[in-house]
């Protein structure tokens, strides 16, 4: 008689397919249908009706397209959105240093509101820094996978390449007339929209640019797309003539190099250099050639760089007649006789929102920039690029509310965590293989 082998371990029932881990961060992970909660995590309705976040991903994708050219309505949107995508999320918000920071700096940025001579100016101004503050953190919260930033950051990156599209065609048909694919001492952007911040936003986009390539690092022939778009923006951005933009990238680009080969000096480097050039620039005490040789860069000598030089005294003394608290958002650049603003990120800051609002603004930027170099080499690396490439557009710009530069800090502050390796997986059940044993007659 003639018996069927024996089974070797217990009977396990068959499974299907796992889901892989490779793309989790580390943490509590949404369950879906057919799953069970493990312990300790939320059972709401929201949370199983959408396991993914994809509503709150889809928002934000929406507002990164926009945020690449804000039309007029975006300002007054924007931080209902940001909320509403906190909210569709299905998940607790568990702030860091750098939320809270950000919080702080919004809510600071309303308070002014209490002693600003001109509140109705006031009352919009920190809206905007709200806005920013709030998708900054909503944006943080929301990108758990690396699905989630490259929808996001394709989709701010599709938003760029779109205005570069409306730069090129514009100079298009007086290059073309001269023989010349690039003129740096003519100055073109898009209608309606000021040149710089056509420049910076483009700046921006290079560095979400290389975001997307770093997370594309599995999907090498990927790859090229956010190279190729990170060309084409950076074409038109030098057919824009920024040159705080133009000296950014190239900065950018030398402290990546040089974070590769010698990643403590440049750390080193740059946390020294960078905050010094930030109080010393505006302050005046910087040798005389080097604002020569900014100011002659192009062909567009004025003897006064497009008029900071007489700018950044004026702000400093309006900045010491309410040093701590500030005048409030906006009133500096309604009130001053020149029409606009200091075009320097300190400055700007330092009359809208006091010393207080100084300390809690850069201590946002600080804090993401320190956790984010903090947590992967990846992360010191992109740091790096980033902080050279926007220390330009700081000292020079006016850009201290765009949704284009929080949305990029924000995903750079998220790019190593979705990197980190993920947590062990117990192993797959299943069958267990039957085991060799001869058959008995």
């Amino acid at each position: 008689m003639t018996t069927s082998p024996p089974r070797l371990g217990p009977r396990t029932p068959a499974t299907g397919r796992q889901p892989q881990a490779a793309d989790r961060p580390p943490g509590p992970v949404p369950f879906g249908r057919g799953q069970r909660r493990a312990a300790g995590q939320p059972g709401t309705w929201l949370l199983r009706a959408w396991p993914n976040g994809l509503p709150s991903v889809a928002l934000l994708c929406w507002i990164a397209f926009w945020a690449a050219r804000p039309p007029w309505w975006s300002f007054n949107w924007l931080a209902p959105l940001a909320v509403a995508a906190l909210l569709l999320s299905g998940r607790l918000p568990r702030p860091r240093w750098a939320d809270a920071l950000a919080a702080a700096t919004a809510g600071w940025a309303y308070n002014t509101n209490l002693w600003s001579d001109r509140p109705d100016l006031t009352v919009m101004g920190a809206y905007r820094y709200a806005t920013v503050c709030l998708l900054f953190v909503a944006c943080r919260h929301v990108l758990r996978t690396r699905r989630d930033l490259l929808l996001v950051g394709g989709t701010f990156l599709a938003g760029c390449v779109f205005v570069a599209q409306e730069v090129v065609t514009g100079a298009a048909e007086d290059l073309r007339s001269r023989g010349q694919v690039l003129d740096v001492a003519h100055r073109f952007g898009v209608e309606g929209r000021e040149v710089n911040l056509t420049a910076y936003t483009l700046a921006a986009g290079i560095v979400v640019a290389a975001l997307v390539t770093v997370a594309l690092a599995r999907h090498r022939r990927w790859r090229l797309v956010p190279l190729a778009a990170a060309a084409l923006l950076l074409w038109a951005m030098l057919l824009t003539g920024s040159r705080g933009a133009a000296i950014g990238v190239l900065l950018g680009l030398a402290a990546l190099l040089a974070a590769r080969f010698w990643p403590r000096p440049t750390v080193l480097v740059l946390g020294l250099l960078g905050p010094g050039l930030l109080f010393l620039v505006p302050l005046g005490r910087t040798p005389d050639w080097t604002m020569t040789w900014l100011d002659s860069m192009y062909g567009r000598a004025t003897g006064d760089i497009s008029g900071r030089l007489w700018l950044w005294p004026y702000a400093i003394t309006t900045w010491s007649e309410h040093p701590i608290i500030g005048s409030g958002p906006g009133v500096l650049i309604a009130t001053n006789p020149y029409g606009v603003g200091p075009h320097n990120l300190l400055l700007t800051v330092g009359n809208d929102l006091g010393l207080i609002g100084v300390l809690l603004y850069f201590g946002t930027i600080t804090a993401a920039l320190v956790t984010t170099a903090r947590a992967a080499p990846v992360g010191r690396l992109l740091v790096c690029g980033f902080a050279a490439l926007m220390l330009p557009i700081w000292l020079t710009g006016q850009w201290e509310a765009s949704p284009a530069a929080w949305l990029a800090l924000a995903m750079l502050t998220v790019l190593p965590t979705l990197r980190a390796p993920a947590t062990p997986q117990a192993p797959t059940a299943g069958r267990q293989p039957r085991a060799e044993v001869p058959a008995s007659g």
